[in-house]
């Protein structure tokens, strides 16, 4: 017979589940923020459908018979060594770039199925493809709504922003982690300054041209700015359209299991809503599996449509509507999204803006009382070495 306290916290997981959004990310000004982001991204009706085939849908376990949302990682090699990204782990083997051919094979079949939204990101920093532009032209071209991508930043400059904002892409995201000294040392070589002028610029250009896309969203993630909030939104407030922040995320494959408390009725919405693909062609389980644990097929030599049907998915997602997905997917272990939650908040952001935010409890902070957690000098770039001494000693001496 279950104790109370343990009826008490499934009866929690189940109606977090049916009534949680985002678990994890949260908006800087809330709602009214997220809804000026939403009617600013256009194609209203198209995308109000799209939100409830990819929010509600998983919550009644059900799938669409196509999904509404491509992974599609245009590049798995980063230039950056953050500390907190399995990619820096990553074992060489898996980085890569997308060819075009297999790229357009994808958005040929995604278009002809409806498909509202593709995001050309995943392990690595996109702008190391050369083709980018190109594929965002080509995925607009053949009517996919919605094409966004992730980037560091450190690559853009005014040739390749003008490109893009000319290109059809309907948003940015810009990972940039905290402000000053602490984003230096996680985003390095990129410096915090540099990157502010750098989205400036970005949407200076695309307001002389009177466009109102690509839109630009900046994150960063909760640690980063537990001592700086303040500075953080002032610094991007008036140039990006919206300020999210993400609960630190585990990214240690090598953690002790048994020290996580996880959630054992989470229901993972990602199985019913989209498909993860590398740039190899091999499509994961989802965004965590990095080193591709669980392969549910390749689109190089599939269609996508036999990989979303096939035997492999149908068990991932059986997987959640029977509560076995720890036992059945070993990715699902080290996935933070499965872990048990504790409330949390960012404070005096700004005079009387504060944020209401959950984090994972068995997640290690990246950031731990002004401390950043440091990438081994063994992973950083050779040509680096010497500036990432430097820029360690000038932190540590501060």
């Amino acid at each position: 017979m279950l104790k109370l306290s343990e009826l008490l916290k499934k009866t929690h997981s189940i109606f977090d589940n049916l009534f949680s959004i985002e678990r994890d990310y949260f908006t800087i000004g809330g709602l009214k923020k997220d809804l000026s982001f939403f009617f600013k991204k256009r194609n209203i009706f198209h995308h109000f459908i799209d939100r409830i085939k990819f929010q509600y849908y998983p919550k009644l376990l059900m799938s669409s018979s196509f999904p509404t949302h491509l992974e599609v990682e245009a590049a798995s090699k980063c230039q950056m060594r953050c500390p907190m990204c399995y990619t820096t782990y990553m074992k060489d083997h898996f980085k890569g770039i997308m060819k075009m051919d297999l790229y357009k094979k994808i958005i040929d079949e995604a278009a002809d199925n409806n498909t509202y939204s593709i995001k050309l990101s995943w392990r690595g920093e996109p702008l190391l493809n050369p083709n980018l532009v190109e594929m965002i032209k080509y995925a607009k071209k053949k009517g996919i709504k919605d094409v966004a991508f992730l980037t560091n930043a450190e690559l853009l400059n005014d040739k390749k922003s003008k490109e893009l904002i000319e290109s059809g892409l309907d948003w940015i995201s810009i990972s940039a982690d905290g402000t000053d000294e602490i984003y230096n040392k996680i985003r390095f070589p990129a410096k915090f300054n540099e990157t502010i002028e750098k989205i400036k610029t970005f949407k200076k250009i695309r307001d002389e041209k009177k466009q109102t896309k690509p839109l630009i969203r900046v994150q960063s993630i909760l640690t980063a700015l537990e001592n700086n909030s303040s500075k953080f939104y002032k610094s991007w407030e008036g140039i990006v359209d919206k300020i999210n922040v993400i609960a630190d995320h585990i990214r240690d494959y090598g953690m002790d299991t048994k020290k996580i408390e996880y959630n054992e009725m989470f229901l993972c919405p990602k199985p019913f809503q989209r498909l993860t693909i590398g740039h190899d062609g091999k499509v994961h389980q989802c965004i965590n599996d990095y080193d591709g644990k669980n392969i549910l097929g390749n689109v190089s030599n599939q269609s996508i449509k036999e990989v979303w049907d096939g035997e492999q998915s149908r068990k991932l997602r059986n997987s959640f509507k029977n509560h076995t997905f720890l036992k059945e997917n070993v990715s699902c272990n080290y996935c933070s999204y499965a872990f048990a939650q504790e409330k949390s908040s960012l404070t005096k952001i700004v005079e009387g803006l504060n944020l209401k935010i959950k984090r994972y409890k068995s997640a290690h902070k990246v950031v731990d009382d002004g401390k950043v957690l440091e990438t081994p000098e063994s992973l950083i770039p050779l040509n680096k070495i010497e500036e990432y001494r430097k820029m360690l000693k000038k932190e540590n001496s501060n």
